[in-house]
């Protein structure tokens, strides 16, 4: 006897309910594909005009659309993303394109207008961060940090704290933990006297993520993790590098389940991020119960060197200044402890990993923009090596940094929803180049995305835009001058409000490893066979970077010479 054939059978008391239930079910599917379908049409309706893509499902975050196969209609992944990212705007000859999804109810909009870019960020009163999506809420697992809240009292209590730790104790020691790091590598890969680095992108990752343990969290993190074995306790090093390393699932799944899983690298992820936490939650009460002791002894505690301190400390300033205020305990001032962790987990590091090793890359390729920074580490540091008081006189070296991250862009993607219903700027052209202004009705609680890599290779706006060319940022000879250039927005770190709050600590860590290197480095790429174009070199060492939750470099190498 089959299984089927055991299953009781429906009483016949019952069965005389089985036609309504029919008809209740059908009624439920009909609603829900005439639902899809009434606001599939409306959405047409609304984007007349514009370029459209069509999809039935949702593919358009970039950790997803790098794991799933591309099937026209139904997940069309390829329509979402495509190398080099200025095709897909430069074949419908417009800068603005629309998606439409039929189990979303909302128009999708995909935007390579540099300025169209600016209009939105800035504009806060139409457009604001859509905190709801599920990119923005897995951020804010470990606690509500600045990158998960929603935009107004949230976001400006978050970035109230958060700017007050970036002083210049903190960019100091970002600069001289860089220029530590950097010696480490060079001793540990046997650098020194010149070599071949191997996986460039794996080296640099490894620099940030060290520099980012010292000054993030107040720890000396060594080149090779020492490794626990069994029974013995996890120390914080081995827990961060754990966390660190599995980013992608330690936001996607809850720490108990991946303690749960049959095999020991998820369960080993698991336990790394309950002993991170338990490390992270203890380091921010000691730094709280340290600065509670001077002020019982009446002492000044000295600026703090790390983030974590720094934090804790502006928390701790923050609870003060309301007690002094209103005479009582402060309550729901500045950031809770589980949100000064949140922001401490989101400090990520791999946008300035990646970026270092593109820059490697196009330095490889593009000798003479090594020669041009060599030029003005000389001119500036002469002998001597070069330090935080040369930041600011350095701009070349930072310009090479977003150059690179021009023509590579890393976070690839950033959203925003209409509030109200308002007017997006757009540009298309004919055949000969001819540019015409226009203007789309956006309605309220439609998504705008900005495709930042798009932005920053669209030609009507960047002259000789596939050119690595580091003067376009350039605009005098202060390094301040140069972070924007004066004619195109820089999109790279957002703008308005959401700007990167750590872009300034990033651009200090791109300054020192440039500066460091190339003042005592030449770099060359290693051809892989005799006679490789620089074409070929650039496919393997540029364009072979894969999206995945970042733009991540492909596996490469490099030569390093010791100047003369």
């Amino acid at each position: 006897m089959s299984w089927l054939e055991q299953v009781p059978a429906i009483p016949e008391e019952y069965q005389k309910y089985i036609p309504h239930l029919w008809v209740l079910g059908g009624g439920v599917v009909a609603y829900y594909v005439l639902s899809n379908l009434f606001s599939y049409i409306s959405i047409l309706r609304q984007v007349r005009g514009l370029p459209v893509k069509h999809s039935f499902f949702p593919s358009y975050e970039q950790g997803l659309r790098a794991r799933v196969p591309h099937i026209p209609y139904i997940l069309p992944v390829k329509d979402y993303y495509s190398r080099p990212e200025w095709d897909r705007f430069e074949t419908p000859k417009s800068d603005l394109l629309v998606y439409i999804c039929a189990t979303q109810h909302r128009a999708i909009y995909w935007t390579a207008n540099p300025y169209t870019a600016q209009h939105v960020f800035t504009k806060t009163a139409l457009f604001e961060k859509p905190w709801w999506m599920p990119r923005y809420t897995s951020a804010a697992k470990f606690g509500g940090n600045i990158i998960s809240a929603p935009d107004g009292e949230d976001h400006k209590r978050h970035k109230a704290v958060i700017r007050g730790c970036f002083g210049e104790e903190i960019f100091r020691n970002a600069w001289e933990e860089m220029d530590n790091t950097v010696e480490m590598m060079l001793r540990e890969e046997n650098l020194v006297d010149g070599g071949v680095m191997e996986d460039v992108g794996g080296m640099t990752i490894k620099v940030t993520y060290i520099v980012i343990g010292k000054v993030g969290f107040g720890h000396e993190i060594p080149w090779i993790t020492p490794r626990t074995e069994r029974g013995e306790e996890m120390g914080f090093v081995e827990a961060y590098e754990i966390v660190d390393r599995s980013v992608l699932y330690q936001f996607m799944l809850p720490g108990w389940l991946l303690r749960m899983l049959p095999t020991k690298k998820f369960r080993r992820m698991g336990y790394g991020q309950k002993k991170f936490l338990e490390y992270c939650y203890a380091m921010a009460r000691g730094r709280r119960a340290e600065l509670g002791a001077l002020r019982e002894a009446g002492e000044k505690a000295k600026p703090p060197t790390d983030l974590l301190g720094a934090m804790v400390h502006a928390q701790v300033l923050a609870e003060e200044e309301a007690r002094v205020k209103n005479g009582t305990e402060a309550i729901n001032v500045g950031l809770k402890e589980n949100e000064v962790i949140g922001n401490m987990c989101d400090a990520g590091h791999e946008t300035t990993g990646h970026t270092l090793a593109f820059t490697i890359a196009q330095l490889a390729l593009q000798p003479e923009w090594q020669d041009e920074c060599y030029k003005e580490i000389k001119a500036v540091c002469g002998d001597e090596k070069p330090s935080y008081r040369d930041v600011h006189r350095l701009p070349l070296c930072l310009a090479v940094g977003l150059e690179a991250m021009r023509l590579t862009d890393i976070v690839r993607q950033l959203f925003k929803v209409a509030k109200v219903d308002s007017m997006l700027p757009y540009n298309t052209w004919d055949d000969k180049g001819n540019v015409t202004k226009r203007e789309h009705l956006v309605k309220a609680g439609s998504l705008v995305y900005i495709d930042t890599p798009a932005c920053q290779l669209n030609p009507f706006h960047w002259e000789n835009a596939n050119d690595f060319n580091p003067r376009r940022h350039l605009s005098g000879d202060d390094a301040r001058a140069s972070l924007n250039n004066a004619d195109v927005p820089f999109v790279a770190f957002s703008m308005g409000p959401r700007q990167c709050i750590g872009r300034r600590f990033a651009e200090v860590e791109l300054i020192s490893f440039i500066s460091n290197v190339l003042s005592r480095y030449t770099v060359h790429p290693i051809p892989t066979h005799e006679g490789e174009t620089k074409e070929s070199m650039r496919a393997r060492m540029i364009d072979s970077a894969v999206e995945d939750l970042t733009m991540t470099p492909g596996l490469f190498n490099v030569r390093f010479e010791r100047r003369k």
